[in-house]
């Protein structure tokens, strides 16, 4: 009788097997399979068939995924949806705004525009700002010295990062320039013109910072 049965069993599709139709959610023909699998007890060889049947289903739901078929499932929820974004739009108009502009949002925010640091790659325009900087040194307060070399020593930095060179070596020279210009600018306190005219006009302060400064500029003007 076993082998009756096998022979009927070898006859049958895989659905007919597992005891569901075409058309069925795979989640269904999962729990299909595992329901045959316990009714099949010791007999090996319905289990495999069991086991085979499934895996031709599985295959068969994969190529067609891949072939780009829509499911059932897939189309029927489309359809919910759509009927569910009408009913709101007709009864619901202030929600329907507001979903609408929670979308707008999140597509606008791989619009925005891009900050980009300013440019020196123009001979004018280094020259300029190294001139503003060397006024706002004369004209600022003896505090603000340091924030001003600190300010030019990255802008260094930069134009040489923006050149090509890594960024290690770009701070090493900025570094290495920055500390130039205040040695120079601490053997011009030695000196004693330098020290009448910080006496009558400016602080000893500035006078040591502004060979710093000029130099950080010819660095950033000429590199």
């Amino acid at each position: 009788m076993d082998s009756n049965s096998n022979k009927n069993n070898s006859e049958k599709s895989p659905y007919e097997i597992l005891g569901v139709k075409e058309g069925t959610p795979f989640e269904d023909i999962q729990r299909a399979r595992d329901l045959k699998v316990e009714e099949a007890g010791e007999d090996l060889i319905l289990k495999a068939k069991i086991e085979s049947s499934y895996d031709q289903l599985l295959m068969g739901s994969l190529k067609a995924r891949q072939s780009g078929n829509v499911s059932y499932e897939a189309v029927s929820a489309s359809k919910k949806e759509k009927q569910i974004n009408q009913f709101t739009n007709n009864n619901f108009p202030l929600l329907s705004k507001i979903k609408n502009l929670n979308n707008s949002k999140n597509s606008s925010q791989y619009s925005l525009p891009k900050i980009t640091p300013p440019s020196f790659d123009n001979l004018s325009i280094k020259i300029s700002v190294g001139l503003l900087f060397l006024i706002l040194l004369f004209i600022s307060p003896d505090s603000n010295n340091r924030l001003l070399l600190s300010i030019s020593t990255l802008i260094l930095t930069y134009t040489q990062i923006k050149s090509g060179k890594r960024f290690i070596g770009s701070l090493g020279w900025s570094v290495t320039f920055l500390s130039i210009g205040l040695i120079f600018g601490g053997l011009l306190e030695t000196n004693s013109l330098i020290q009448e005219i910080s006496n009558n006009s400016l602080s000893i302060q500035k006078i040591q910072s502004i060979p710093a400064m000029l130099i950080l500029w010819l660095g950033v003007i000429f590199l």
